[in-house]
């Protein structure tokens, strides 16, 4: 006689998201991380770091972070800033002020 062991399916016990079919745990892990206004984020499309000063529905506003333009991205685009982002940043500052802005 066989009998099913229901916990070594993960997501036994939890209900099925509606709109996805996804567990609300997998639902949130596909979710990109919400970036708060006045902090540091990388448009991953355009592979800018930069401040957000807005947010419009499904768009991020950035600015750079010594100040410029404003550009739009779409949020599944902003993540968090992390370190070696943000240090490629600096360096490619750096690289701009050295040659005059050709690069």
């Amino acid at each position: 006689m066989t009998t099913t062991d229901s916990t070594a399916d993960s997501t036994a016990g939890r209900p099925a998201t509606p709109s996805t079919g996804e567990t609300p745990r997998a639902e949130a892990a596909a979710r990109p991380p919400e970036v708060e206004v006045g902090a540091l984020a990388r448009d991953s499309r355009s592979l800018r770091v930069g401040v957000v000063v807005g947010r419009q529905g499904q768009t991020y506003q950035l600015r750079p972070v010594k100040g410029g333009g404003v550009w739009d991205a779409p949020a599944e685009d902003v993540h968090p800033v992390s370190a070696s982002d943000l240090l490629r940043e600096k360096v490619r500052q750096a690289n701009r002020r050295s040659t005059g802005g050709l690069i």
